[in-house]
């Protein structure tokens, strides 16, 4: 009980008690007499509450994403011959919103069950407490309670957006001459022969058809976009704006999850580094597995990092191979990040950024600060880099899914970055 109703009640039975000695009233005893058996009973009463009571939830969807609706199923079983008026139910949770708890009633030898949601808010690992149940006696004197179960983890997932048009882009390759640019980005799957050309490799003649039409034939490849994505995600502090759930971050973790999730669909190789507060990365990889490692990773980090973009490319462009594309997410308005981008082409590997517009997601005048992006605009656009820009409020499968904007400056943008 509260602590307020126990003093009032140790009060007044202090008070009745006294005055009954010095006044040595019958009535006074006898009403000394019906509080003690009152509180007794009460104390049993309460004491007894939870005998053959038996409780438990279960968490259908511990994994979810943000915006998702998380569900449990709780059940009660009263085991005893006796009704239960009342019967509290609750978790302790570190979730943003808690699953709701429920005061109940429950009839002898029955049973109660209910489905608990809750909106998921806000992406991260949680704990779900034990269950714990309390009840009292009618009067709301005394309380007992148990607890029962064990704590559940919850992860909840950055939100991903499908993106229906979203296309990595084909590896550059070296060369000038229209053939070997074809070769080098093909498939091993023959689409069809045609007739030769120079500059043909000779090792693509297809004989059988060569000597049908009485000329060499070779054969034609279907294009291929490039097998595995190695995703970089800038973390550092500086590269990003804005609070809670409105943040530059939260969408770079978005798109990140989006873009991670839409390339391991088309059954091909994602790898990721971040640079949150310490630096983790997966190597490329397929499957369920390698998606659910990426979601854990991106469910719990945060804008806290301390290593400048450029020196992330610099230290991962070394494990990139040829035909892979390196994606990058980043609110950074340097430069020099895409000054490092430049060697890949001649190495045969795409890039494709997604440049947050971070001033945007800020109570900012976004005009103070467009000359720094369009700066790095015009930089991504002089080195030929396809780039995806993403402001507040802009849904994610239209920036992303839509034509990359690799273009350069209006001349007003480019007046702002050289100011």
């Amino acid at each position: 009980m509260g602590l307020s109703r126990q003093l009032r009640i140790t009060f007044f039975g202090t008070a009745l008690v006294v005055a009954a000695f010095s006044t040595g009233i019958s009535f006074l005893f006898f009403l000394v007499y019906l509080l003690g058996i009152l509180m007794a009973g009460s104390w049993w009463y309460a004491r007894r509450g939870l005998r053959g009571m038996r409780a438990g939830y279960h968490v259908l969807n511990p994994r979810a994403q943000v915006g998702e609706v998380l569900e449990a199923v709780y059940r009660v079983d009263n085991g005893t011959g006796w009704s239960k008026p009342w019967v509290e139910l609750s978790n302790d949770s570190t979730l943003p919103a808690p699953l709701p708890g429920r005061a109940i009633g429950i009839r002898a030898n029955g049973s109660r069950q209910w489905l608990a949601k809750v909106t998921l808010l806000r992406r991260g690992s949680f704990r779900l407490g034990a269950l714990r149940v309390r009840t009292g006696d009618p009067f709301g004197l005394f309380t007992t309670e148990m607890v029962v179960g064990r704590p559940t983890s919850i992860v909840v997932f950055p939100k991903v957006v499908e993106l229906p048009n979203w296309r990595l882009p084909p590896s550059p390759v070296d060369g000038t001459t229209p053939a070997r640019r074809r070769y080098e980005a093909s498939s091993p799957l023959v689409s069809t022969v045609r007739p030769y050309v120079y500059g043909d490799p000779y090792n693509r003649i297809h004989w059988l058809s060569s000597v049908r039409h009485g000329e060499l034939h070779v054969k034609e490849f279907d294009l291929e976009q490039t097998a595995d994505l190695w995703l970089l995600l800038d973390l550092e502090r500086s590269a990003h704006a804005g609070t809670g759930a409105d943040a530059s971050v939260e969408t770079a973790v978005s798109a990140a999850a989006s873009i991670a999730v839409q390339t391991l669909g088309e059954n091909r190789a994602v790898g990721i580094t971040v640079s949150a507060r310490r630096q983790q990365h997966f190597t490329p990889d397929r499957g369920t597995r390698q998606e659910q490692k990426v979601l854990n990773l991106l469910a719990n980090v945060q804008a806290d990092g301390a290593v400048p973009l450029a020196e992330m490319v610099s230290g991962t462009i070394t494990q990139l191979r040829r035909g892979m594309t390196l994606g990058i997410v980043t609110g950074s308005t340097e430069r020099d990040w895409v000054r490092a981008l430049a060697s890949l082409r001649r190495r045969g590997i795409a890039v494709v950024v997604v440049l947050l517009d971070r001033w945007s997601f800020a109570a900012m005048d976004p005009d103070e600060h467009a000359g720094e992006l369009a700066a790095v605009r015009h930089a991504l656009a002089e080195y030929a880099i396809e780039y995806h820009l993403v402001r507040a409020g802009d849904d994610l499968a239209t920036a992303l899914g839509g034509r990359s904007a690799r273009r350069a400056p209006t001349p007003r943008e480019r007046a702002r970055a050289h100011a």
